[in-house]
């Protein structure tokens, strides 16, 4: 069941809403706790029954686990409990690798050594590698006894609550749990239900309308690439350029209408995604993009490689193998790993031109304005490089798409082909499209800008003072401003089968 469905936004969504508000108000927050897990786990099981089977014996042996492990029980020595922890681990990742990566090993060691094993096509669960983090979280919480007081029930829904399940953001226990023991929760206010629907409905309109609008272009672009076609090379960056604006626009919607479901309920999740886009350099749109899977992998993989305390080499190495395991966790294929390991190699050039910077005279730098100029060009170009990886089917394709972007395309022999395929850009809309959407991301407010007043996120301060007609509250214009972006769904809803979110796949 997507977001962007009539199944969601007009049964499930009212339903489950109505039920909490109701559960609320006259049962109590247990009540309305085992309701949101119930329709958590039955949004889950919408796609295929069977997933619920594994998503309940994960939760019951990582519950299992966590209270053996926990700091409070002290039935346990340090080395047992240590010993529980990693047995969690092996459990999570083991799982994590079978339904994966298994295809995946097996058919490289059949290439590269001419075996001959036959494995079955093992079916991805959906969601495994987000309730899989999310879980691992929870384990080390209980083993570094940061977590206390919780029972099966409200393990359950921290793990299952359906607007982070899917594709995040991975939630730290201390973020979310704590809120659901507070008195206020019991009678969520009308604000909540405002501000929740509002974030709800900018994340909708950022997916069905410009993620979904960049797509009609991106889609038969990396399609007709995908089939060894040419087109010229500023059509190339056109069609790269239209995919990382629907990954951008599909993500950051994603994450809004995550958020805004969470804020209906009268919870706050964590900032996903603050504009990567103006970053001026990998570091920074590393703190941007997919924030809460780039605090996962740097406080559960980074940091416990060594991190930085073991000298530049080992720091380096640490970035790569972080990064390359971050490539991986986002596909089991060739491209991801390339993708990663990009990612890597850009973040140790990164920190290595910031410790040559810092034992240079500063006369010999850019000023600053220029220095952020060329400083986000570069990254928009690494970034926009790496993301033909991310977006090939395979690798020779990704080569083929880099061959022509870098000066190799041409026009095809026919024509005829790119105009039956949607291609052509006979008045230029498409360009016009793209520039608009550029704009939109470099210079207009982002969600938690617009909505500043009424939206606090776990750790992003919230300035009362500042006071602008840009920044939202209840109000006739901001209602309009809504109204206009509902009346563009609606019309794209009735037009179009919706599409699923990229991150689903992962």
């Amino acid at each position: 069941m997507l977001f962007n469905t009539s199944e969601f936004l007009f049964l499930f969504l009212p339903l489950t809403l109505g039920v909490f508000l109701l559960l609320t108000r006259f049962s109590g927050a247990r009540a309305a706790i085992a309701w949101l897990t119930l329709a958590s786990l039955f949004f889950y099981s919408w796609w295929n029954p069977s997933y619920l089977l594994l998503i309940l014996g994960s939760i019951a042996v990582n519950f299992s686990l966590s209270r053996l492990i926990s700091a409070h029980t002290g039935r346990l020595s340090e080395r047992a409990r240590a010993a529980l922890l990693q047995l969690g681990l092996c459990v999570n990742l083991g799982t994590l690798a079978y339904f994966k990566y298994a295809n995946f090993f097996v058919d490289n060691i059949n290439f590269f050594f001419h075996a001959g094993f036959n494995f079955e096509k093992v079916i991805l669960p959906l969601a495994i590698s987000f309730f899989t983090f999310q879980q691992i979280v929870f384990l080390v919480a209980a083993w570094r006894g940061t977590i206390k007081g919780y029972t099966l029930l409200e393990y359950a829904f921290a793990v299952t609550f359906f607007p982070h399940l899917i594709a995040g953001p991975i939630v730290q226990y201390h973020e979310l749990l704590p809120q659901i023991e507070r008195e206020r929760w019991k009678s969520v206010r009308r604000i909540n239900l405002e501000t929740g629907l509002t974030i709800f409905a900018i994340g909708l309109f950022k997916k069905m309308v410009l993620a979904d609008g960049s797509a009609e272009y991106a889609k038969p672009f990396f399609d007709y690439m995908a089939t060894g076609g040419w087109v010229s090379t500023a059509d190339a960056w056109t069609g790269v350029t239209a995919y990382s604006l629907q990954l951008y626009f599909d993500f950051s919607g994603y994450s809004d209408m995550a958020i805004g479901l969470a804020r209906m309920f009268g919870l706050i999740l964590p900032l996903n995604f603050d504009a990567p886009y103006r970053a001026t350099s990998i570091i920074d749109f590393w703190r941007r993009w997919h924030m809460t899977l780039s605090r996962f992998l740097k406080e559960y993989v980074y940091i416990p490689l060594g991190g930085s305390r073991r000298g530049v080499t080992l720091r380096y190495a640490n970035l790569l193998i972080t990064m390359l395991l971050g490539g991986l966790w986002h596909g089991a294929g060739w491209t991801f790993i390339t993708w990663g390991a990009l990612h890597g190699l850009y973040l140790m050039l990164n920190h290595a031109f910031h410790s040559l910077k810092a034992r240079l005279p500063q006369n010999l730098f850019l000023p600053r304005p220029i220095a952020a100029a060329a400083g986000w060009t570069l990254t928009m170009f690494a970034v926009t490089i790496a993301w033909v990886f991310f977006r090939a089917s395979d690798m020779g394709t990704a080569m083929h798409v880099l061959m022509i972007l870098a000066g190799q395309g041409h026009e095809p022999a026919q024509e005829s082909i790119l105009q039956e395929l949607g291609l052509t850009d006979q008045w230029g809309l498409k360009n016009i499209w793209i520039a608009a959407l550029i704009l939109i991301v470099l210079i207009a407010p982002t969600t938690q800008q617009y909505m500043r007043r009424f939206q606090s996120y776990p750790g992003v301060a919230t300035d009362e003072r500042r006071r602008s007609i840009l920044f939202w509250k209840p109000s006739f214009l901001h209602g309009l401003f809504i109204g206009v972006m509902l009346f563009a769904i609606v019309r794209r809803f009735f037009v179009l089968k919706p599409t699923e979110f990229v991150y689903f796949n992962f």
